[in-house]
């Protein structure tokens, strides 16, 4: 039987059903247990797909929904030490929600930390994500048996990704100009996608799925991870160290880097389309969940997606705009 929820619901499960909410704390507490903590002595770290709970020595990550996360725990058992993932130090299946336990490591979240993060503290984030990043890049041989070829925000099919367009158009009232470049983005990164060498990509490298201690001392949540082109990850390097929290474009020094970087490890022959068709899939993800939530209220012309992914549609490319223009 679940505990009861604690009256205290965090944010992140307000627009939750709170039954599942308390079934999944209390799987947190199971397993919590199991490796010598208390979900007591424990916080509720930051993290959207997966529910985290920090403290007493571990972390606990869980899966909201019914599925299993052997495969990444397999995925992160594997790399070379400099990626610099916490040390698994269990992983199961309680009541079809899969869970991994690692080690507790000394650190703020990423994403959280930013904002208070001095200028030169930011450019030093992007670099060093991006080292962590690439030292997985490099490992693709070894690792790519534990990814598949798509997850995160990239589809299946084409198929999947020009329904998720149709969607956007009809949440957000798209122009027939925007319409179109729309399509042909997404016409344009499944066509040459295959045509450039893969990696096994994080797939979802956001500044919340890291840890800062005056430098980024791991890299967290490879669920979405997948191997394709490079310009997956290059994509939300650049919109992470680009668009604010309410989706406005902000030109900064981390920008900067972030955008050097991708220029330098794109495809020179196709990394301009496959960047951009990329970073559109990512923002039709992201478009899906605020719909699935309602936005939180918020009107739609306002949802960090919506501003993303029209600048995206712009002739000069939004956030992207030095990279694709």
């Amino acid at each position: 039987m679940a505990q009861e929820l604690s009256p205290d619901v965090h944010p992140l499960d307000e627009q939750r059903d709170p039954s599942e909410v308390a079934l999944v704390q209390s799987l947190v507490a199971q397993a919590a247990s199991r490796h010598g903590a208390d979900l007591t002595r424990m916080r509720r770290a930051n993290g959207y797909s997966n529910a985290t709970w920090v403290g007493d020595g571990i972390a606990v990550r869980i899966a909201r929904t019914p599925v299993g996360m052997a495969r990444e725990a397999a995925l992160v058992r594997a790399p070379p030490p400099e990626v610099g993932h916490p040390t698994i130090l269990g992983e199961g299946v309680s009541q079809r929600h899969g869970w991994i336990v690692t080690r507790e490591v000394r650190g703020r979240n990423l994403g959280e930390a930013w904002p208070t993060l001095a200028p030169a503290e930011q450019r030093r984030a992007v670099t060093q994500l991006w080292s962590r990043a690439r030292a997985v890049h490099e490992a693709t041989a070894s690792l790519s048996s534990h990814v598949e070829t798509h997850g995160g925000f990239i589809p299946a099919t084409h198929d999947e990704s020009t329904a998720a367009g149709r969607r956007a158009e009809r949440a957000i009232g798209l122009s027939s100009a925007q319409r179109s470049r729309l399509h042909a983005l997404l016409d344009e990164y499944f066509r040459l996608a295959p045509e450039v060498p893969q990696v096994v990509d994080h797939g979802d490298l956001a500044l919340m799925n890291a840890l800062w201690d005056g430098e980024v001392v791991a890299p967290l949540d490879f669920e979405y991870a997948l191997l394709g082109p490079v310009e997956i990850d290059l994509c939300r390097l650049v919109c992470e160290a680009r668009v604010t929290e309410d989706g406005q474009f902000v030109d900064s020094d981390a920008g900067d880097i972030a955008a050097e970087l991708a220029a330098q490890e794109m495809d020179p022959t196709h990394g301009r389309a496959l960047i951009h068709g990329a970073a559109v899939l990512d923002q039709l993800r992201d478009l899906d969940i605020w719909l699935g939530n309602d936005g939180g209220g918020e009107p739609v012309e306002e949802w960090r997606p919506v501003r993303s992914l029209t600048g995206l549609l712009a002739p000069d490319g939004g956030y992207l705009a030095s990279l694709v223009g």
